[in-house]
Formats: C-alpha cells, structure tokens, sequence
C-alpha cells in the first residue's frame, strides 16, 4: 500500500536530522550557567533583605525592650497570673457545659 504525501511530509518534519542538531554539551553548559547565575542571584537577594529584615527586627527589638521588661516584672504579678488561670479554666468550663461537649485531650 504506498504511503500518502501527508505520512511522507510527517515522517520527514519527525526525522532527526543530524545536521541540524546542535552541540548538546555546549547547550546544556549554557542552561546551567544560566541556572546557576540565576541561583546566585536569588540567594543575594534572599540575604539582603533577610539582613534588612533582621537589622529592623532587632531595631523594633530594642526600641520594645524596656516596655517589654517592665510588663514582666510590674505588672505581671503572681495575682495576676493565677487570675489569669481561674479565667481560662472558667471560660473552658463554660464552654463545656453550654455546648455540652467534651474538650479534645488528646495532643
């Protein structure tokens, strides 16, 4: 059965031609030159503003440092703390007897 120009035009478009194929080692050390330039980038990227991010952390850390030890050691008191205590198991049971449910236990 003789083929039909169209199988004839496919088969010539899906043939590997070997003139035509390029180097594939030096394609490939130009996609992974470009993959690494573009890592290198990324990962400057990544630590320059992971180092502004941090230089602001410790800025707001610093700033917040002497509001913050003061709400430990002023107001913070033991009283507090164990009124603290009796509110949460108070609004848990609370909560267990208007839905009438069990809290999970398990972790």
């Amino acid at each position: 059965m003789p083929e039909s120009p169209l199988e004839n035009t496919l088969e010539q478009l899906l043939a590997y031609d070997e003139s035509a194929a390029i180097d594939r080692g030096q394609f490939v050390n130009g996609v992974m030159g470009r993959v690494r330039r573009e890592q290198r980038k990324r990962r400057l990227v990544l630590l320059l503003f992971g180092t502004i991010g941090a230089l602001f952390g410790l800025a707001g850390a610093r700033m917040l440092g002497d509001a913050i030890g003061w709400l430990f050691t002023q107001t913070l008191t033991p009283a507090l703390i164990m009124q603290a205590v009796l509110l949460t198991v108070a609004v848990a049971a609370f909560y267990v007897w208007f839905m009438n449910d069990d809290l999970p236990l398990e972790g």
